[in-house]
């Protein structure tokens, strides 16, 4: 740059000198000026000052020196190409671009604003200007540091990359003797990955090392000199189908499958050390060495004996209640709820029904101490304290006594008088008032003179507790 000025090592000399700087003119000197038409000389242009005029200054091209040379009112504001410094062949591509010239420190040239080639980060973005993009140079599936998606990392010590997705590292054979994962523990010992699982062909990892993985092959498969049943590994384990390890032994655990499961020589309910009280199939029971049906009414022969529900009649006897309105009588389900409206006992029948009235409700048992009369429920045993026929009252109970207990039918050949049992037949050979005497031998009711009936079948008269 070269100014005007009034000093006098300029005076003469400010068209054609160099290096004089004059920061500030008087408005009045010679040399001030408002358009580059006041400055008169060829390559001398009018300088802008803020809040004065300016003054003549002879342009030139910008260099890093301290001067404003192109007389723009700005030191060392280089002009020029756009600059860059980085390797040929990367300018434009993924992130890198060109900078401007500009002055750096001891009056050198520098590049400022420029992007130069970095090392390839996972950012979406091309860091290395290869003009390939970084999810292209990074295997986001196996990538320690970038699983899945960038900058998700995976702990080195206990992770590994798998499919994008950083997943435990475990051991991969509990019996080659490797610590797969590295984690400090090799097969067995290593609890986390190995505890249950195989260490040979029927060796189990057990608290840390080999245990009995098959307890019914006759084999000590964890070579601890134990095997099956003895070996402490095997407890409550299954020894082969229908048999668990208890006890250092083998014990009957399925007791309806017809097998002697533990080979005892005692197969299902008969095993009475392992079986008893225990289920032998559904609804059944083992109980005293044998199998017991304990449903009488699912229409199955639970058991297996060939009898089925109240046909059954040493496990479902007389007055077993089948949970549906009628009980077991003599082999067979008999209706004893008369009122609502449901075969019960499935012989086609129904309850007192006109033209269609089950005869079990007639007249026949209604369960324990009660009998069915015209389909009307009456107490037949009037000392067990118990309201055998539902109807609130018990027995002969003071103050709420039954009155089919005070005088009623205590069923065939049987009423009540005042609460006790008379005998009405006496020619019919049974005991109908349940005393232990029956026609002549109940003297009470059948007296001398009553007529009975002869061993021969005719017709006679009691005389001393005899038919004659």
């Amino acid at each position: 740059m070269k100014s005007f000025s009034s000093l006098l090592c300029c005076l003469l000399l400010a068209v054609s000198a160099t290096g004089c700087w004059v920061p500030e003119l008087p408005d009045d000197t010679i040399f001030s000026c408002d358009t580059n038409a006041d400055c008169a000389e060829e390559g001398v242009v009018c300088m802008p000052r803020a809040g004065l005029r300016g003054f003549c200054c002879r342009a030139d091209t910008e260099v890093c020196n301290g001067v404003d040379d192109d007389c723009n009112g700005t030191k060392d504001d280089l002009s020029g190409q756009p600059c860059y410094t980085g390797p040929e062949g990367t300018l434009g591509k993924g992130e890198c671009k060109a900078g401007k010239p500009a002055c750096g420190a001891n009056g050198q040239v520098v590049c400022t604003g420029e992007v130069k080639p970095t090392a390839e980060s996972c950012n979406g973005k091309d860091d290395d200007c290869d003009g390939v993009p970084d999810l292209e140079e990074f295997d986001l599936k196996t990538d320690m540091a970038n699983c899945g998606t960038c900058g998700r990392a995976c702990n080195a010590a206990s992770e590994t990359c798998v499919n994008g997705t950083c997943n435990r590292r475990s051991e991969l054979d509990c019996a080659n003797g490797d610590d797969d994962d590295g984690d400090g523990n090799k097969d067995c010992a290593d609890l986390i990955d190995c505890t249950g699982k195989a260490c040979g062909p029927t060796c189990i990892c057990v608290n840390g090392r080999p245990g009995e993985g098959a307890c019914g092959n006759g084999a000590d498969d964890d070579g601890d000199g134990d095997f099956d049943c003895v070996d402490t590994d095997c407890d409550k384990q299954t020894c082969g189908a229908g048999c668990t390890c208890s006890n250092f032994g083998k014990s009957e655990s399925d007791c309806g499958d017809g097998k002697d499961n533990d080979g005892n020589n005692g197969t299902d309910c008969a095993d009475t050390v392992d079986c008893s009280s225990k289920p032998c199939g559904t609804n059944c029971l083992c109980q005293g060495g044998k199998a017991v049906e304990t449903a009488c009414g699912d229409g199955q022969d639970n058991d297996k004996d060939g009898k089925i529900d109240c046909a059954d009649t040493v496990d479902c006897p007389n007055y077993t209640n089948l949970g549906n309105g009628s009980i077991c009588l003599s082999g067979n389900p008999v209706e004893v709820a008369c009122s609502d409206t449901t075969d019960n006992d499935k012989n086609g029948k129904i309850d007192c029904a006109a033209g269609n009235a089950d005869a079990n409700c007639v007249s026949g048992v209604c369960g324990d101490g009660c009998s069915l009369v015209s389909c009307v429920k009456k107490e037949t045993n009037c000392g067990d304290g118990v309201d055998n026929d539902g109807n609130g009252g018990v027995d002969c109970l003071t103050g709420n006594a039954d009155a089919n207990c005070v005088n009623g039918t205590c069923g065939t050949g049987c009423v009540f008088s005042n609460c006790t049992k008379k005998e009405t037949i006496c020619n019919d050979g049974l005991d109908n008032d349940g005393n232990n005497g029956f026609d002549c031998a109940d003297s009470a009711d059948c007296p001398n003179n009553t007529v009975c009936r002869k061993a021969d079948g005719t017709a006679g008269k009691c005389t001393n507790k005899a038919c004659g």
